[in-house]
């Protein structure tokens, strides 16, 4: 095979890849713009010189976008907290609260970094059924947390971990919506130092 059949090859995969790379870009421009209910699949593929076919192609339609976005968002916070885990623990650190803490303090960062996106899901004007999203992710950040101190030897109470799953959810809608990088690292700040305070292991 010449190189020439090669790039024939893989060539039309690029393209393919770079179409959807470039229809996310704009979703996440014209939803952190204008929000999910008023932006349009029409703005979407103008913003990213694309037709609606092709749109059709990769994703469902608007909804779709949206979900992608925010999957990406949850995958890219999640992997932000196990490097603050990682590294918390290289330095040293045991303590299954100041693990949690890292990760917290990991979670949190990573939403700061990304807030006009992280902002974008915080308006609660998403597709219809998108609250049940969140709700599925309290559930799943409740059940990690009761694992993490589970393996760790010191068992949380299901309510206690609970509360402090709400309010990592809390935080992070606050934190979103934040007029300004450095109210919302204060926020953050704030939750943590709340949480640090907290005797939430197991009686």
């Amino acid at each position: 095979m010449t190189t020439d059949q090669v790039q024939a090859v893989f060539r039309p995969a690029d393209r393919g890849a770079a179409t959807r790379s470039g229809l996310l870009s704009a979703a996440r421009e014209v939803f952190t713009r204008q929000g999910y209910a008023q932006a349009s699949v029409a703005d979407i593929v103008a913003r990213a010189g694309a037709s609606v076919g092709s749109l059709y192609h990769h994703f469902s339609g608007k909804a779709d976008l949206y979900l992608t976005l925010y999957g990406e968002l949850d995958r890219r916070n999640a992997e932000s907290t196990r490097q603050a885990v990682r590294a918390a623990r290289e330095a040293g650190v045991t303590d299954p609260m100041q693990l949690f803490l890292a990760g917290a303090r990991g979670y949190l960062d990573s939403c700061i970094e990304q807030r006009q996106l992280a902002g974008t899901f915080a308006r609660g004007d998403g597709p219809p059924g998108f609250e049940l999203v969140w709700q599925r992710q309290l559930t799943d950040l409740v059940s990690k947390n009761t694992e993490f101190f589970a393996r760790s030897g010191e068992p949380l109470d299901e309510e206690v971990a609970i509360v402090v799953s709400g309010a990592m959810m809390l935080a992070v809608a606050e934190v979103a919506r934040a007029q300004s990088d450095e109210r919302a690292r204060q926020i953050a700040d704030g939750v943590l130092q709340v949480l640090a305070r907290l005797e939430i292991r197991a009686g």
